[in-house]
């Protein structure tokens, strides 16, 4: 699989390698899922007569990495928000509209899902500070521990006392990364985690997510992220969702060839 960016990173930042600082991130499962994490069939959703989804059906195997890919407007983030809303303890008000208008979701055996929304500062709790807001998704969770975490995501020392309102976009990433960390669950849904990140922090992500154990349904513009990460592509164009059983890189050819 190509490395060209990793290269490209490498080469441009060798010189100034010694003053970056770098993210660490590493995702943990309390728990293993159960076989198969995720079944959903006929999944349909429709705006104003328009039909981003169209019948899509699907069986989610544990340990997949599934990237959504198309063009803006596709239905990428309509698709995680249908199946978020309906993941074993997910209470969101917000995202009722996303309700699928048919069609039947069912989240497997022991399943536990940690989401990044498309918007982060919508799903950050304004007035209060990074490690309050952080303490919630473990309260069992020491100060230092916390500390720690927050340390691995680049808010060190005085940062933990922080007002969570004045967070930049890709603090409030960063502070997602925080308690996915802490939540340690077995299905990532990640919708353009990489939007507000730095080339340092989309390498640490990337490494994260090829490591990472569990189920991956990820969203990005990213596309080194596709091609390594990725054991599967759901790609949305049309109201149509083709479902391509391997990765982005055989994805890309068989494309080609489709279309020739």
């Amino acid at each position: 699989m190509s490395r060209k960016k990793e290269v490209e990173r490498i080469q441009t930042s060798e010189l100034a390698r010694s003053n970056i600082a770098r993210p660490f991130i590493r995702f943990d499962m309390k728990n293993p899922s159960g076989r198969h994490p995720l079944e959903f069939k006929g999944l349909r959703k429709a705006y104003g007569g328009h039909t981003v989804i169209d019948k899509f059906s699907a069986n989610v195997e544990r340990g997949e990495k599934i990237a959504l890919i198309g063009r803006n407007g596709a239905g990428k983030t309509t698709l995680l928000k249908s199946l978020v809303r309906s993941a074993p303890g997910y209470v969101d008000d917000a995202d009722r509209h996303f309700l699928a208008d048919a069609g039947n979701v069912k989240w497997g055996h022991e399943v536990t899902v940690g989401y990044f929304a498309q918007d982060t500062t919508d799903t950050i709790t304004k007035g209060t500070t990074l490690i309050e807001w952080l303490h919630q998704f473990d309260p069992k969770a020491s100060q230092q521990e916390l500390r720690a975490v927050l340390g691995q995501m680049l808010f060190s020392g005085d940062d933990a006392t922080k007002n969570t309102s004045a967070l930049s976009g890709g603090e409030s990433a960063r502070m997602i990364f925080c308690k996915l960390m802490l939540q340690k669950p077995n299905v990532l849904v990640l919708d353009e985690p990489t939007n507000h990140l730095d080339l340092e922090s989309i390498n640490a992500l990337n490494i994260a997510l090829q490591k990472y154990p569990g189920t991956v349904l990820f969203v990005t513009h990213d596309h080194d992220v596709i091609d390594e990460v990725a054991t599967r592509i759901w790609h949305c164009k049309g109201g149509h969702i083709e479902d391509f059983k391997g990765p982005y890189e055989d994805f890309l050819v068989y494309a080609k060839e489709k279309a020739s």
